[in-house]
């Protein structure tokens, strides 16, 4: 069943003349993770600020369970949101989940409250004001607010800074056991490609406001990133002869499993039109498209 639904969303703020989301168009199924993944400026918060209705969207629709979220009060009562800190830094840890769960009339998780503060690490911090905490505990209080109910769905920015590789590890692990378990949807964002793909059954690749993407399974890839985009005819038809290579613009993507004859054969007519730029593996190459800053 499809949870979030997003159709043909855009964003254009006052005063720009260019779109921070455009065209935004994807679904999440129950029990779904998928990864946000792209640069700092490049549209992620503008996207998970629209979902959670921090931000109204200039132009498209979002669908909770077929609802538009903007058709009644409590559409987002079953997500959990960590983008911006959400909690009172002058009060403690343990008073800002209580206060959280008491608001939302949610008291029958305080038993979670022990749990969930051991998962992101801050049990042992419990009476300590996030006024006083890192940057890294501070998103770590972010976190442990957004699971506290065992949300349906999880709309997460950046969960895995300030956790210790321990931390990670336990972070990881429940998030995959909730979403077979409990059927939890969720989109994270993250900078961290590695944990991403080792928790996400898809991404969402998103470039100057335009999302694309990819399953896991498209990081099995040869990424030849070309001097110039192919246009002479000949070359065209050579490469198209092959129903396993993709290519747009200046990117051209192989298969890893492409037999020895045809590889060679790929990168003899693209040397000999002098096409090559680099030649990366599809993970490394989104790494440095959607990673680097």
């Amino acid at each position: 069943m499809v949870v979030l639904e997003v159709k043909k969303l855009g964003k254009k703020y006052l005063g720009n003349d260019f779109y921070s989301l455009k065209d935004a168009d994807f679904r999440i199924v129950d029990g779904e993770i998928v990864g946000l993944v792209g640069k700092n400026g490049s549209g992620k918060s503008t996207l998970l600020k629209c979902i959670a209705k921090s931000q109204r969207p200039s132009e498209g629709q979002i669908f909770i369970d077929t609802q538009d979220i903007y058709s009644g009060k409590g559409m987002l009562d079953n997500f959990g949101i960590m983008i911006d800190p959400v909690f009172f830094p002058q009060i403690s840890v343990l008073e800002n989940l209580k206060l959280y769960l008491k608001i939302h009339q949610k008291e029958e998780y305080y038993s979670n409250i022990e749990s969930i503060l051991r998962l992101v690490g801050l049990w042992d911090a419990r009476y300590r004001k996030p006024k006083d905490f890192s940057f890294g505990m501070k998103q770590r209080t972010a976190l442990a607010i957004a699971l506290i109910t065992e949300p349906k769905f999880l709309l997460l920015d950046e969960p895995f800074v300030g956790l210790d590789p321990i931390g990670v590890k336990n972070l990881l692990a429940i998030l995959k056991e909730w979403a077979v378990s409990k059927q939890t949807s969720m989109l994270i964002s993250s900078h961290q490609l590695s944990e991403l793909e080792e928790l996400c059954d898809r991404f969402l690749f998103i470039e100057a406001g335009v999302i694309s993407e990819a399953n896991p399974a498209d990081a099995e890839k040869i990424c030849v990133e070309l001097i110039s985009p192919i246009r002479e005819r000949r070359l065209l038809e050579q490469l198209s002869a092959y129903d396993s290579i993709s290519f747009e613009g200046r990117l051209l993507e192989i298969p890893v499993d492409m037999n020895e004859h045809d590889l060679n054969h790929v990168f003899k007519v693209l040397a000999e039109k002098n096409k090559i730029k680099s030649v990366l593996s599809k993970r490394d190459h989104l790494q440095k498209l959607f990673v680097e800053d």
